[in-house]
Formats: structure tokens, C-alpha cells, sequence
């Protein structure tokens, strides 16, 4: 049993590198290109480009009937059986549901364009921004099915190393773009970018085996009713998530305040979910399938989402310290001195992240066991609480309360998801497990204290004394299970 945990912690962080070491890339590359989205369209440009983005993303969550999760499950399910034939079914039917769900969203986006227009900034003036955008649907949906196969067979380094690509890629054309066009020149980068996502997905999947088989229209409807019964209940999940986002962001943005709220809370929440969030994007790429494989067996599932929560809160844990220390120069870096008030949004939201490494896998139970119902009430109770929480205390504690609202959002529904999983699962925390939360909530803690009691730059030497201490604890939690001295080894002769 325990070689089999230290195996499985292995296959997590192998991925996690791998993973994780692209994403770094990906983000060092997005410097550029999001300091120079800052300095050419502004916190305005920032918070219009987020609201688009936004209003897209609840588009395709609508028309797109949850394939990018429930795709991802049929397909991991069908490649662990090593039939190549049934794993062949279930890519065609996956692209022809993609192309339906695709043309459909073009459909309604260009329908609705004045709709979207009104409902955004309060005008018809922007309608033919949505009838461009419109053809994004198409082109992201078929990304999507790209992306799907790739989860669905744990191609790791190649999701990997096409997210690098698409960034490179991305940023060499944005820069000229908004150079150019400032404001203007919005709607062309994120045509761009889905037309570029497809291509790149495509690129790096199209060596994954299939073999010619006949799928009937018939055959179709009936093979996919259950990527369409589990993909319409996470669709709804999607929907509300993001309109949840959506109206937040209105909110922010027709505040008549000093500062513009609204570029602020893009800016927090693109830190928050690309900068920190890399753990989470390797997670949910090979975390999630694995899982799948075997939700069937209680036993295996609480040893997997035990192996993934130590991994996790090892790994992000220094890394949020180290966000604590840096916060105001990275925000500089990644921004301009404009955003730096968004330090006050992360004093809290940056221990929140801590607390998502936690109950996040443990969400992902009742998502790889197909427990529509659960799933859909868990997620409703989040967005709830995320859309009543941020408003109530942003206007009682300003930006700080942001952050507060994420963080104790996420308290109430870990504790939630826990009370679920446990209860029907069987699921609960090993002890070293618990001992590893219970360090990294405090680490977490005593940094947002500090940042709430000390200026910068007086609190630095305390919050350098945690990022070692951390550190040190995650070197000798990462020696017990991979052998660091032996593993760098391996890894320096190979070069």
C-alpha cells in the first residue's frame, strides 16, 4: 500500500511538473503580453476585455451543454478499456456533438448582438463587436473537442507544451494589435484567439489513434445521452458560475467611485486563477481523468484525492507566501503602478487559495462519480454565495472585502463538499494528510496577518522567515516520497 501511494504521488507530481514547468513559461511569456495590454488600453481596456470575455463565456457555457467536462470523462473512461474501436465511437461522436454545439452558439451570439450590446455596456453602439465574435463559438468548440481528447488520454506533455505555444503565439499577436489599435483592436485579438486555440489543439492532437468506424445518427444520439444528461446539468453549473462573474463585474462597473473597481477585480482574479492558479489547471488536466478511472472503488478514490491534496498544498502553499512577499512588485511587473490597489483584494483571497487546494479534489468525487444532482447543488451553493458575499462585503469593507467574501466562500463550501463526500463516500482525511492542512492554513494565516498589521516593505523579513520555513517543510515532506537527491540525479544525467 505504500508503494502503491508513493507511486501515485510520483504520477502526481510528474504531471504537476510537467504541467506546472509549461504554465511558468506561459506566464513568463503572458508578462509581456498582459504588461502591454496594461500600458496600451488601461485598467478601462483591462475590465472591457474581461467583461467580453465574460459574456462569451456564458454563451458557450448555454449552447456548449457541458462537453469539456463530461467529454473529458466518456473519453478517459473508453481509452482505460484499451479497445480502440469503442474509444474511436466515442471521438466522432465528441466531434459531431462539438460541431452541433459550435454552429449552435454562433447561431444565438449572432441572433442576440444587440441584445449582448445592451445588456453589457447599455447600447446598441457595440452589437457589431458580437456579430464578430460570434464566429468564436464555432472556433472554440471545435478547440474544445481538441482539448477533450487530450485530457481524455492524459497526453500531459502535450497539453503542456501547447499551452506554451498558444501563449508565445498569442502574444506576438496581440502586441501589435493594441499597439495599433488600442481599444479598437479587442475584438480582433479574441477572434484571433480562438482561431489560434483551435489550430494549436488540433496540431497537437492529431497523432492520437483512431480507426475509421460507422457511427449512425441514431447510434450517435443514443452513445452520447449520457455525455448529454451529465454535460446539461454542468452546463447549468457553468451558466450560473459565470453569470455570476458577469453581474459581479456590471457591478463593479457602473460603481461610481474615485478608481475603477471593475479593472481592478479582472486584474485580481487573472492573478488569482492563471498566476496561482497553475496547480489548479494541472489538476483538473490529469487529476480529474484519473480519477474517473477509478471512482468505482471508494478506497482508491480517498487514497488518490489524499495523494492530490498533500501534493497540492506542498506545492502551493510556498507558492502563496511567496505571492504574499512579492504582491506589490509582481503587481507592478505584471500591471502597472495603477493596479497596485488590488494588494488589497489578495491580503485575503490569497489565503482562500489555500483553502481551494483543499476541498477542490474533494469536488471532484461526486464530479468523476457522475452525481449530477449533488454536483449541480454544490456549485449553485457556490456561485450563491460567491455573487452575495463579494457585493455585501465590498460595500462595507471595500476591495478588502473581495477577498474576504472568496475566502470565507470557500470555508463554507469545503466544509460542505466534506460533510458529502464523507457521508456518502466514505471519504476522510489520513492523518498526514490533516497534518499537512493543518501547517500550510496556519503558514497561510500568520501571512495575511502580517500583511493586515505591517506596510510594506517592514513586513518583508517576516514573510521571507515563512517562505523558508515553508519551503523547508515541502523539501522534506517531497524527500519522503520521490527521493529529491536521486531524482535530480536522474534528471541532470539525461542532459
Amino acid at each position: 500500500m505504500e508503494i502503491e501511494r508513493k507511486e501515485s504521488q510520483k504520477t502526481i507530481l510528474k504531471a504537476t511538473g510537467v504541467f506546472g514547468f509549461s504554465q511558468v513559461l506561459k506566464i513568463l511569456v503572458g508578462l509581456v503580453g498582459s504588461k502591454f495590454v496594461a500600458l496600451f488600453l488601461g485598467i478601462t481596456g483591462v475590465g472591457i476585455i474581461g467583461l467580453l470575455q465574460n459574456m462569451m463565456s456564458i454563451i458557450t457555457a448555454v449552447t456548449g451543454f457541458g462537453i469539456s467536462i463530461s467529454g473529458v470523462r466518456m473519453v478517459s473512461l473508453s481509452h482505460s478499456k484499451n479497445d480502440i474501436e469503442e474509444f474511436s465511437r466515442t471521438v466522432v461522436v465528441l466531434k459531431r456533438a462539438a460541431i452541433v454545439t459550435g454552429f449552435f452558439g454562433f447561431l444565438v451570439t449572432f441572433v442576440l448582438a444587440n441584445n449582448l450590446s445592451i445588456w453589457t455596456f447599455g447600447s446598441e453602439a457595440y452589437a457589431n463587436w458580437f456579430y464578430v465574435l460570434s464566429f468564436n463559438l464555432i472556433f472554440s468548440s471545435l478547440a474544445v473537442h481538441k482539448m477533450v481528447l487530450l485530457q481524455g488520454t492524459r497526453s500531459i506533455k502535450k497539453i503542456a507544451f501547447s499551452s506554451v505555444v498558444y501563449s508565445v503565439v498569442l502574444t506576438l499577436i496581440t502586441i501589435p494589435i493594441y499597439y495599433l489599435f488600442r481599444l479598437d483592436g479587442i475584438v480582433a485579438v479574441l477572434l484571433l484567439s480562438a482561431i489560434l486555440n483551435y489550430l494549436v489543439n488540433w496540431f497537437f492532437s492529431r497523432k492520437i489513434k483512431v480507426i475509421p468506424v460507422q457511427v449512425s445518427i441514431k447510434e450517435t444520439i443514443s452513445r452520447g445521452k449520457e455525455m448529454i444528461q451529465l454535460g446539461f446539468l454542468l452546463s447549468v453549473n457553468v451558466i450560473f458560475g459565470q453569470i455570476t462573474a458577469y453581474l459581479l463585474k456590471l457591478h463593479f462597473n457602473f460603481q461610481h467611485v474615485s478608481e475603477p473597481i471593475l479593472g481592478l477585480y479582472v486584474a485580481a482574479s487573472t492573478i488569482l486563477i492563471t498566476y496561482v492558479g497553475l496547480i489548479f489547471n494541472a489538476m483538473c488536466t490529469d487529476f480529474y481523468p484519473r480519477l474517473t478511472i477509478v471512482q468505482k472503488d471508494n478506497a482508491k478514490v480517498k487514497d488518490l484525492v489524499n495523494d492530490q491534496i498533500e501534493v497540492g498544498l506542498l506545492l502551493i502553499t510556498p507558492l502563496i507566501l511567496v505571492f504574499y512577499l512579492l504582491a506589490p512588485f509582481v503587481i507592478r511587473i505584471l500591471y502597472s503602478r495603477d493596479f497596485i490597489a488590488v494588494v488589497l483584494i489578495l491580503k485575503l483571497a490569497l489565503l482562500a487559495i489555500i483553502i481551494k487546494a483543499i476541498m477542490w479534489p474533494l469536488a471532484f468525487i461526486i464530479l468523476a462519480k457522475g452525481e449530477k444532482k449533488l454536483y449541480f447543488i454544490q456549485e449553485l451553493l457556490s456561485d450563491t454565495m460567491n455573487i452575495g458575499f463579494t457585493i455585501l462585503f465590498y460595500n462595507y469593507l471595500g476591495l478588502v472585502g473581495i477577498g474576504l467574501a472568496l475566502l470565507l466562500n470557500y470555508i463554507l463550501y469545503g466544509l460542505y463538499v466534506y460533510y458529502i463526500v464523507k457521508k456518502k463516500f466514505e471519504f476522510n482525511f489520513r492523518k498526514n494528510t490533516f497534518i499537512i492542512i493543518c501547517k500550510s492554513i496556519i503558514l497561510g494565516v500568520v501571512a495575511s496577518i502580517v500583511v493586515f498589521w505591517i506596510d510594506y516593505p517592514n513586513a518583508c523579513w517576516i514573510l521571507i522567515i515563512l517562505c523558508f520555513y515553508s519551503f523547508y517543510l515541502s523539501y522534506i515532506e517531497f524527500d519522503k516520497r520521490i527521493d529529491i537527491k536521486s531524482y535530480l540525479a536522474n534528471f541532470r544525467s539525461k542532459f
